[in-house]
């Protein structure tokens, strides 16, 4: 983690000091976070849509950090601790970030998608931790805020990280990868999300294409190459001399390809176009993820990982959680994956769903969030789409999950559809079936936080 002087901060600033302190104290990484300050840390308060941060600056000094940020046209500034006075604290928080950035002898690789990043980089991690000391973006940290707080949160003697890069607008991800500046760059995928934020598909696929902008000379972009809109994006965008490009997919035209797979509940084995691979057993499901770790497999060749050294970082991933986390209760099985619903993210989950050899199978499906007016239409289609899946029955939450109740009824043969306002609601319909032999899939946008019908039910085992 970043390592200065409180004075050295505020020069790299070009910000004032307040209060009477010891500014030759150190630095010692940086806080965002009152509740999880930690000692001599920098604390960066931001000023949210509903949470000033400036209020708990206070609390963040009592828990030990060594000074704090503080906006100008912020009113009060406290005149007993050290304060460093700047125009903007979430900028300064990315310039402080790009300055440390710039200082280490670090291998990064950036990588955005529409699906499948955060697995991407967990995957890739492992891979990477094999050979070198690895670090890589926690949990959700993706945004403006995020990665620059990933970037000050790397240790110096860091040899390789890996930096999920998430976007909702045009030019966010061209600005994270200008911070990231990564060697090797991934998009695992482009797809309807953040619809609402873009005229077309192909926009989203060009503000995805963003991240070769930031490449360092010489560096690798790896992409899926099995999507035309992706190459043809790719074939429109200029890509800087030097940066070589590689694939990965099912067609034996990418650079490496899928050429075996099973899955089961243990996991899914697979075969690659690399030989020297073998049969590889990942703790990972969903087929999805075979395409995943083929990126990260690149990502791993790249950066001159054997092959026994990629077989085993396959072998030891750390997963995010909120993704595909099986759960069991008594006879109960729940498959929680929340983080997100999209209409590919939920035929994925639902080809996993399958696995699941049950007596009763139901399907709990929250709003997809961001598709402006064709809303309806897209949830409608994800309803209608259930046909090719064996559920016995479904539970819709949310009012755009409504459409995909209609969708099912007009097109599906499932016996049970159920249609809730609120999680509150679905969860205590659900607890009846904690001591049945059944599956419960759990899948919602983030915004609904549907983990809480999973963290109720659990409560509920014992009852």
């Amino acid at each position: 983690m970043i390592n200065i002087k409180i004075k050295e901060a505020a020069d790299i600033l070009n910000a004032g000091l307040w209060g009477t302190y010891d500014w030759d104290k150190p630095i010692k990484g940086v806080s965002i976070d009152s509740r999880k300050v930690t000692e001599n840390s920098l604390f960066i308060p931001i000023k949210g849509m509903t949470v000033n941060g400036h209020a708990f600056v206070k609390d963040a000094i009592e828990k030990g950090a060594a000074a704090s940020l503080w906006n100008k046209d912020e009113p009060n500034p406290p005149e007993d601790i050290a304060l460093i006075l700047v125009e903007d604290t979430v900028k300064s928080l990315q310039d402080l970030s790009r300055y440390y950035r710039n200082k280490l002898n670090v291998k990064i690789v950036g990588v955005t998608g529409s699906n499948g990043k955060t697995s991407t980089k967990d995957i890739t991690a492992a891979i990477l931790s094999q050979k070198y000391k690895t670090q890589k973006t926690l949990g959700n940290y993706n945004t403006e805020i995020g990665v620059p707080y990933t970037l000050l949160s790397l240790d110096e003697d860091c040899q390789a990280a890996v930096i999920e890069m998430g976007m909702e607008r045009k030019g966010e991800i061209e600005f994270l990868t200008d911070l990231v500046q990564p060697d090797i760059a991934i998009i695992t995928s482009v797809g309807l999300v953040h619809i609402d934020n873009f005229p077309s598909i192909e926009e989203i696929a060009k503000a995805k294409l963003e991240i070769v902008k930031g490449i360092k000379d010489g560096g690798l972009f790896i992409y899926y190459g099995d999507d035309p809109l992706i190459e043809e994006t790719v074939k429109n965008t200029e890509i800087k001399e030097g940066v070589r490009r590689q694939t990965f997919g099912l067609n034996k035209s990418n650079t490496i390809w899928l050429k075996e797979f099973r899955q089961d509940l243990e996991g899914i084995t697979i075969r690659v176009s690399d030989e020297s691979l073998d049969e590889i057993h990942i703790d990972i499901l969903g087929k999805h993820q075979a395409l995943n770790a083929m990126a990260a497999i690149l990502a791993g060749r790249e950066l001159g990982m054997k092959p026994e050294e990629i077989r085993s970082g396959l072998s030891r991933i750390e997963k995010t959680g909120l993704r595909n986390e099986v759960i069991k209760i008594d006879k109960c099985n729940i498959l929680n994956d929340c983080y997100k619903s999209n209409p590919v993210s939920i035929m994925a989950a639902l080809d996993i769903f399958d696995l699941f050899d049950s007596k009763k199978k139901i399907a709990v499906l929250g709003d997809m969030l961001g598709y402006r007016e064709i809303s309806h239409d897209i949830h409608y289609k994800a309803g209608r789409d259930l046909s090719s899946h064996h559920i016995d029955e479904l539970v819709t939450i949310g009012q755009e999950a409504k459409f995909i109740a209609k969708g099912a009824r007009e097109n599906t043969s499932i016996k049970s559809i159920v249609e809730f306002d609120t999680k509150e609601e679905a969860a205590s319909y659900l607890k009846k079936y904690l001591s049945e032999d059944c599956t419960i899939l759990i899948k919602g946008s983030r915004f609904l936080k549907l983990e809480y019908i999973a963290n109720k039910l659990k409560e509920w085992e014992n009852e």
